[in-house]
């Protein structure tokens, strides 16, 4: 059985790795939970989400395949980020209070994407600064209900921004909310759902169609070598 689970992950890593590289945009996806990841314990994933959001004047959909990782630094904080072709997201996580079937923590994050689709409010180059709070529900051994609550502030300017100049950029404030459940397979296997929503505020133009994504993620856990 065991051979058979390392062989299946190996295959599902390398094709989330060739769906990484067919596509990568924006997302607001986070697909963790509260509890951390143990000091000597290394978490690699693969979450294939759909995203919608706003075109134009219409409501579009998108895929959005990534790859995560999460690695123990600490007895109540871990450290990861998620990777597509075309983004780059880090961040840490920290645990504030846990209990026998509920565990609290906050998450930092920072990124940086190149979106090819834009609209009245996006441009190509996003830096993206937030932080998400996360309950988890232990329901059994098995499944966890993980509820989180975020803020995030966005820059979304044109390439131009790099040479220093800023016309059409826009500065965004995004709160948001996600409800997730995850079954643990097996001491190093994991399956989690996990939908969400943002609501964008424009700094200065008001409100904006919010956004919303939907997925799963396959993750998998090995002890570091020493």
């Amino acid at each position: 059985m065991a051979p058979m689970m390392r062989g299946f992950g190996t295959r599902a890593l390398w094709v989330g790795g060739t769906l990484v590289l067919a596509s990568g945009c924006l997302s607001g996806a986070r697909n963790i939970r509260a509890a951390t990841t143990p000091v000597g314990t290394t978490e690699v994933g693969v979450s294939l989400n759909a995203l919608a959001f706003e075109r134009g004047r219409e409501q579009a959909y998108l895929p959005s395949p990534e790859l995560t990782f999460r690695k123990g630094a600490g007895e109540n904080w871990d450290w990861g980020g998620r990777l597509t072709l075309l983004g780059l997201e880090l961040g840490t996580r920290h645990r504030l209070i846990e209990q026998s079937r509920w565990t609290w923590s906050v998450a930092p994050s920072a990124g940086i994407w190149y979106v090819p689709v834009t609209n009245n409010y996006t441009e190509p180059v996003n830096l993206r600064l937030g932080a998400q709070t996360l309950l988890d529900y232990r329901l059994s051994r098995a499944w966890t209900l993980t509820g989180g609550a975020s803020l995030t502030g966005a820059f979304a300017g044109p390439l131009t921004a790099f040479q220093g100049r800023f016309n059409g950029s826009n500065l965004l404030l995004s709160p948001g909310g996600s409800l997730g459940i995850g079954f643990r397979l097996s001491p190093s296997f994991e399956v989690r759902a996990e939908g969400g929503l943002e609501f964008p505020l424009g700094l200065r133009g008001g409100s904006r169609p919010p956004a919303g994504h939907a997925g799963l993620t396959f993750r998998w856990s090995r002890a570091d070598r020493r």
